[in-house]
């Protein structure tokens, strides 16, 4: 680009040609970690879809979603009733400490899901 000035021209060539390295560097380690990502995705759909008819698997599931679901339903309404209405509230109990990752599981796993049911209707 700059190669026709004289001296200083490619010298800042150079640099440019440094600096194009470095950025494809990085480039590069950008493309082959969102490889990676894709394929851990990929892997993980596959061992859904492996096991989605599992009867073991599915209810396992059923018996950990559903009262999870309900008592985050739960939750829900009486955070919703507590101001206006405390006489509607369910006064649901929290979850113990040592399982309280629980709630959080199942709506990353539906949520999951959704999207996975979102990807299969575009692809």
């Amino acid at each position: 680009m700059f190669g026709w000035i004289p001296i200083i021209g490619p010298i800042i060539d150079g640099i440019f040609g440094i600096f194009n390295k470095f950025q494809d560097v990085k480039i590069v380690k950008l493309k082959t970690g969102a490889q990676v990502d894709i394929a851990s995705f990929e892997a993980s759909t596959r061992i859904i879809e492996a096991t989605k008819d599992s009867i073991g698997v599915r209810l396992a599931r059923d018996i950990i979603i559903f009262p999870v679901s309900i008592w985050t339903a739960l939750i829900s309404w009486d955070t919703i009733m507590a101001l206006r209405y405390p006489n509607l509230m369910w006064h649901v109990a929290d979850y113990p400490n040592n399982i309280s990752y629980l709630p959080l599981a199942v709506i990353a796993f539906l949520l999951g899901n959704i999207g996975i049911n979102i990807l299969r209707r575009f692809v």
